[in-house]
């Protein structure tokens, strides 16, 4: 976060947006994330404050009590950060639910203190898996070779091409936005919708989105006889600013916690909900691989 938010403070449509979706991750109800600070927004920091400050005034400041609160970084009392584990209110919309609203543009453009890049890539703490994921579940090898067939007859832990000839006509390479990728006809139309939602509220961060793979066909990390995801190309890796999420650590950057819900709501799973934390991943589920047609 670059400017102060809330009561009295700067109010740069994109950092309020952050503390919104920080302050519905942590249980507060304040309705819709559309980077204006108003009263509900104001009410929601008090709230939050009170858990944690003697006197809330409404503020939050870049790396100050409450900015470190709300990260997961503690407080000046050292406390632990308070987090209420609610559905949160009004995020966006799942497929087949009107589009994402777009917020209207601020007057006049933030100015840039830093590479927004930098920020986005800050690491936070996994969430708690049961707040991510609602309702959807990761797409195993039996669904994907019953809908689509074997993409080949046998993998490595290296890409290998698609000796399939049906699931290999199926296979585009288009631009979803910020990037080209290489996958899957319906995954990629679906990524696309889910860039246009993230382009819509947060086009900075949607700028600073990249590819490290979407059609990689493999046997998934450490294993040798499961099928990676990502070899019919309904899985892909993301980058903020060019940089990977390491995976395995239980830290997801910052970015990474914003665009997670516009996935989830186009029906991608996230891969911070592993039992090993692979936050850069983000996959079709199993109810969006129903819905597309068989090789």
């Amino acid at each position: 976060m670059r400017s102060s938010v809330g009561l009295n403070g700067r109010n740069v449509r994109e950092d309020t947006i952050t503390v919104q979706n920080l302050l519905t991750r942590a249980g507060l109800r304040l309705g819709l994330v559309d980077g204006r600070c108003g009263p509900k927004t104001i009410s929601a920091i008090i709230n939050y404050q009170r858990t944690f400050l003697r006197n809330p005034d409404g503020l939050i400041e870049p790396d100050q009590t409450t900015w470190r609160h709300l990260t997961g970084q503690g407080g000046g009392r050292g406390m632990p950060t308070p987090v209420r584990q609610v559905t949160p209110v009004r995020t966006p919309t799942r497929v087949g639910g009107p589009p994402v609203p777009a917020a209207p543009r601020p007057a006049a453009p933030p100015t840039p203190a830093r590479s927004s890049s930098t920020s986005y890539t800050t690491l936070l703490p996994r969430p708690d898996r049961s707040t991510i994921n609602r309702n959807l579940s990761s797409a195993r090898n039996e669904l994907l070779l019953a809908k689509f067939g074997a993409p080949r007859q046998n993998y490595s832990q290296n890409d290998l091409p698609i000796t399939n000839e049906k699931l290999k006509r199926m296979m585009v390479t288009e631009s979803v936005g910020p990037f080209r990728v290489t996958g899957l006809k319906p995954a990629v139309d679906s990524l696309r919708q889910v860039m246009s939602d993230i382009n819509a509220v947060l086009p900075t961060l949607h700028n600073a989105l990249g590819s490290a793979g979407m059609k990689v066909c493999r046997l998934q990390r450490n294993s040798s006889t499961k099928i990676s995801n990502h070899s019919w190309g309904t899985a892909i890796d993301i980058t903020i600013g060019g940089q990977l999420d390491a995976r395995g650590n239980n830290k997801v950057q910052h970015g990474l916690t914003l665009i997670a819900p516009y996935f989830n709501a186009r029906g991608w799973y996230w891969g911070a909900g592993f039992g090993t934390e692979d936050a850069m991943h983000f996959e079709c589920s199993a109810s969006l691989i129903q819905g597309f047609p068989s090789a």
